[in-house]
């Protein structure tokens, strides 16, 4: 699929601005706005209004996503308000004289608790000593033991700081301060020149990674990313989700009294929940986790916070002066 000329000046726009990966969604969208417009021969240029409204229909009445189901709601927020974003940036550019989409109005999806499967602390030390096992399996200063060294490092970074995958995907060599423990952030989600501390343990993880198993990933010397790639000097979008699924299948193996990690659903984001409820339960105030995460709202931080009821039976019987 492609897309029209419009479309692609507009992501070459965004990727000109610095935002690579929100282009590339961006771009992955309007693929599939642009093949309906075009199979009912409509032109960014010339579409109405009515017509746009008509395709919203269609990505809530009949398109189906690659599990063949319809479109989750969240989806058809996120194609509209590029919808919107698209338009409203011909309409400042001056390519029309009216912006067709800003009548839109995108479904209301209620706010709810971020998915909450999420390790326990018992959970991720299994996991992490899962991953150091795989290493030792391989002779040191190997291609595979290079690549497990990778994986764990890459695992354990996204536990002890939060990242989004994207952030960790893109991170370079010079953005990791061993010395200091600590992590640059360039620009992600509106934060721009941020410092976020690393766990000494992880330093060491990270240390050996770098030093050792990194320059026998390397094949490119000038590579400036921190995690290489399996075929090139960056990790694919999907990598860390991959790492993930094998490392909780060989996690749930060999350690059988781990009961509730079978029937988790373990993602990426799964890591970033992780951090966030670690944090909370060792006695984080939700105003610095917000910072750490990066997040503009404290509301939007809060639904990372699982709050289980014997946690609030505590806090009643310990704070309420009735008690």
């Amino acid at each position: 699929m492609t897309i029209s000329n419009e479309m692609n000046t507009f992501i070459t726009h965004m990727k000109t601005a610095g935002r690579i990966a929100t282009a590339n969604s961006y771009a992955f969208h309007l693929k599939r706005v642009n093949k309906w417009l075009a199979q009912n021969d409509i032109l960014p240029l010339t579409v109405s209004t009515e017509q746009l409204r008509t395709y919203q229909r269609h990505i809530a009445e009949t398109e189906r996503g690659t599990n063949g189901r319809l479109l989750a709601k969240n989806t058809q927020v996120t194609r509209l308000s590029i919808i919107k974003s698209f338009f409203d940036w011909m309409y400042r550019r001056g390519l029309r004289q009216d912006n067709p989409a800003a009548a839109l109005v995108l479904p209301t999806i209620p706010k709810q608790q971020v998915r909450r499967d999420y390790l326990t602390l018992q959970e991720v030390t299994a996991l992490l000593q899962t991953a150091a096992a795989q290493s030792a399996q391989f002779i040191e200063g190997s291609a595979k033991w290079a690549v497990t060294i990778r994986d764990l490092a890459l695992v354990t970074l996204a536990i002890v700081s939060g990242r989004r995958r994207t952030g960790l995907r893109d991170l370079k060599v010079e953005h990791l301060d061993i010395q200091k423990a600590e992590t640059r952030i360039e620009k992600e989600k509106g934060h721009a020149g941020r410092y976020l501390p690393i766990a000494p343990w992880a330093c060491v993880i990270l240390k050996t990674y770098l030093n050792q198993a990194r320059p026998v990933l390397c094949w490119h010397h000038d590579n400036p990313y921190l995690f290489v790639g399996d075929d090139g000097v960056q990790m694919g979008n999907n990598t860390l989700a991959g790492i993930i699924e094998r490392l909780h299948i060989a996690t749930v193996k060999t350690n059988p009294d781990l009961i509730e990690l079978v029937d988790k659903h373990i993602t990426p984001h799964s890591l970033r929940v992780t951090f966030a409820s670690l944090l909370f339960s060792g006695g984080a105030s939700i105003r610095t986790i917000n910072e750490l995460m990066l997040h503009q709202q404290l509301s939007v931080t809060s639904r990372y916070i699982p709050v289980n009821v014997e946690d609030l039976r505590r806090a009643c019987s310990i704070a309420h002066p009735r008690n």
